[in-house]
């Protein structure tokens, strides 16, 4: 809201301003997760506090129930996710999974805390608003909901991961598993209901069930090299669905042991640059080191610049470096990939998954942004 300084003007009203964010409470006491309803969840305590206003209803954070999906590859993964019931974004999916959550649990749990924290803004500091700005009451109070709204999204980011809680990926190939199985049956239910509003193309909800299916199928194989290379794919939302199509993930068992649990080696082939190897080392149970070896044309300072941008978010200590090989070329005729080098594990330190979400969607939007 340009022009409006909140913070300030309701300091100068006494009220207390707090912009922390979610933070656990026991890092050492991570429920595991089951697909049945749960009890709703309570709120942290700690959620940002904002200046109250007049509102309706308390708005969950999430987008609204899906209905038919974008025709783009990024309106297409979102509605993906919504099918699932799988959150927009991949740092809230963990907080969610460490907790043992549903994504209806964790939208409760935020609209009681916002709901609570509200009061009503009274009518002369809204007037002494309005005046400042040279605006009526209404138009004030609703520039300062389209701000509280931002806030509550950027707060999302900052939800806090427990680095002591690893992530389960027989548990997620369970969650494909059930919510796979209920997603199909929203889906017939929107076909159907699209249909008798004389909607005659169902070609995407028809090929959203076809993706829905096959990761179900793929969940059900307990094997948890592909259950990962499924969520890494979910989330990365500028990429399409279809295997085959633009892109490819595709993994590879290491033969380290119990340090090939600690370390994933990953390459990134690219239209422009080569290939770009990245060989990601936790080090604790929150620092990550890396080193990406590259060609001397890639941008490295912006994949860095993006990098910690990204992990900022998350409380995570890493150690980025650059290897450089002049022997990189790119090379005609391929195609945008990644091949990860894992051990063949059950668990996954969620820094570990974070940052490797992180590296690839960085580098191949790097690669598209070619030029430009």
């Amino acid at each position: 809201m340009a022009g409006i300084d909140i913070k300030r003007f309701f300091n100068n009203f006494g009220q207390n301003y707090n912009s922390q964010t979610f933070a656990a409470k026991n890092a050492n006491n991570v429920p595991q997760f089951q697909p049945q309803p749960q009890p709703a969840a309570q709120a942290p305590q700690n959620l940002p506090k904002a200046p109250d206003i007049p509102t309706p209803a308390p708005q969950t954070p999430t987008t609204p129930a899906p209905s038919m999906p974008a025709n783009t590859p990024q309106g297409q993964a979102a509605f993906a996710k919504d099918m699932f019931g799988f959150p927009r974004n991949a740092n809230e999916f963990i907080y969610m999974v460490q907790r043992g959550m549903t994504q209806a649990q964790f939208n409760q749990m935020f609209s009681n805390q916002m709901a609570a924290q509200r009061m009503n803004l009274s009518q002369m500091q809204a007037q002494i608003l309005a005046q400042l700005q040279g605006l009526d009451t209404s138009a004030a109070k609703q520039m300062i909901n389209a701000q509280l709204a931002g806030q509550v999204q950027g707060s999302l980011r900052n939800l806090d991961i427990l680095s002591g809680g690893m992530i389960n990926l027989n548990q997620i190939a369970q969650m494909f598993q059930v919510n796979g199985k209920e997603a199909i049956t929203k889906l017939i239910m929107q076909m159907t209901e699209a249909s008798k509003a004389g909607v005659a193309d169902l070609s995407q909800l028809k090929e959203m069930a076809k993706f829905i299916n096959a990761s179900v199928a793929i969940a059900s194989e307990n094997n948890p090299q592909k259950t990962l290379k499924l969520l890494l794919l979910l989330y990365l939302p500028w990429l399409p669905l279809e295997e085959g199509v633009d892109f490819e993930v595709e993994f590879q068992q290491n033969n380290q042991t119990e340090e090939g649990d600690s370390i994933l080696v990953i390459t990134i082939t690219t239209l422009h640059y080569g290939n770009v190897r990245a060989t990601l080392v936790l080090e604790t149970s929150n620092s990550v080191q890396m080193v990406v070896e590259c060609s001397d044309e890639f941008p490295k300072k912006e994949l860095q610049e993006r990098i910690e941008g990204e992990q900022k978010y998350y409380s995570m200590d890493s150690v980025m470096s650059f290897e450089t090989n002049e022997g990189i070329k790119a090379q005609e005729n391929t195609k945008q990939s990644a091949n990860i080098n894992m051990s063949q594990t059950n668990e996954i330190n969620p820094y570990l998954l974070l940052m490797a979400h992180t590296i690839i969607k960085q580098v191949i939007e790097i690669d598209n942004n070619f030029g430009g």
